[in-house]
């Protein structure tokens, strides 16, 4: 497939990586979609050739593609960026909104798949379940008692992040029965209702928590938010799940606090280079699970995302760009 036909009457939509069929369909309808991964599987297209597609497209509909302010200065004929998720880290919010090019994206439509995942990655990490599948699996001599868990019934969870992805998991947790605290200073705490009690500081939750789970995005304030000073406030036992950005968690401090038994284990779905290489220091440390960025990769919540997107995407073309889709200055997931 060549780069898209300028002249074309119907808008030019570049569909940078897969996206559900049926928001494939909504746009197909309407547009001239240019999809180069289609026809050869999930493998990622060439990010040169996308940026060539970019050109002459009228929108762009992302999900780890990063579009640049360079990208966007190359593509005049842009009239929306949309973002497949909600996480708008590998977008160039600031330098869109310089061009008159509004960004939109596609919060809620996955998030209970991301809070499921948190919670089962916790109750893995809770019961040793990933060590004991890879001894089985390895025919390595073993005693059950080596893989002792623990419940997480009446254990403390902390969230950090009470958006719309914290706020499913601090509900699904209250359920399990545990104590949830919550830090998030976007938050209204008088307007909030849920099982979380607020706790005035990071550093206060991290004390606190039996298990931490993150759901913030990616900011100024939130880069490297654990680094070595806040995984050393963690309980010896205590165990942290980050299925929001990589980027937000000081690997290399992180590695280390593992090794040394700092902590009781980590379970990560995000990392700062993704996909996470073969030699990373987190793929030998102990007790950590490690998940390559699916933690939105449900059927009902890939077609779910596919049509909030593909809907957002022919408003925007009509310039009708719908409110609730809009980007926020400072995103929260």
């Amino acid at each position: 497939m060549g780069v898209a036909d300028s002249t074309s009457a119907r808008p030019a939509v570049l569909i940078t990586e897969p996206i559900g069929a049926p928001g494939l369909r909504i746009l197909e309808d309407v547009c001239t979609c240019i999809a180069p991964w289609r026809g050869g599987g999930s493998a990622p297209a060439d990010a040169q050739r996308l940026r060539a597609h970019l050109r002459a497209a009228d929108a762009v509909i992302v999900r780890l593609f990063q579009v640049r302010e360079e990208d966007l200065a190359a593509a005049p004929r842009l009239k929306v960026v949309a973002k497949h998720g909600a996480g708008l880290d590998n977008i160039d919010c600031a330098a869109a909104a310089r061009r008159g090019v509004p960004v939109i994206y596609t919060p809620g439509a996955n998030s209970n798949a991301v809070a499921e995942h948190a919670l089962g990655l916790l109750l893995a990490l809770a019961r040793n379940t990933s060590r004991a599948d890879a001894v089985l699996r390895a025919a390595h001599p073993y005693q059950r008692e080596q893989f002792l868990g623990s419940e997480v019934a009446g254990k403390t969870l902390g969230v950090v992040g009470l958006g719309r992805i914290g706020t499913r998991v601090a509900r699904k947790a209250a359920g399990l029965e545990m104590r949830v605290l919550a830090c998030d200073p976007y938050v209204d705490r008088n307007a909030y209702r849920g099982p979380a009690r607020f706790v005035d500081s990071l550093e206060q939750l991290l004390t606190a928590a039996d298990f931490v789970t993150l759901h913030v995005p990616l900011t100024g304030a939130t880069r490297r938010m654990i680094d070595a000073a806040a995984l050393a406030r963690l309980k010896p036992g205590g165990r942290l799940v980050n299925t929001s950005r990589g980027e937000v968690i000081d690997e290399t401090a992180l590695a280390a606090a593992l090794d040394a038994g700092a902590l009781a284990g980590a379970a990560l779905d995000v990392f700062a280079e993704e996909p996470l290489a073969a030699d990373h220091a987190l793929t030998r440390t102990p007790n950590t699970l490690l998940t390559p960025h699916v933690s939105g990769l449900t059927a009902e919540a890939m077609a779910a995302v596919s049509v909030q997107v593909a809907q957002g995407v022919i408003a925007a073309l009509h310039g009708r760009v719908p409110e609730e889709l809009l980007a926020p200055p400072v995103p929260h997931e």
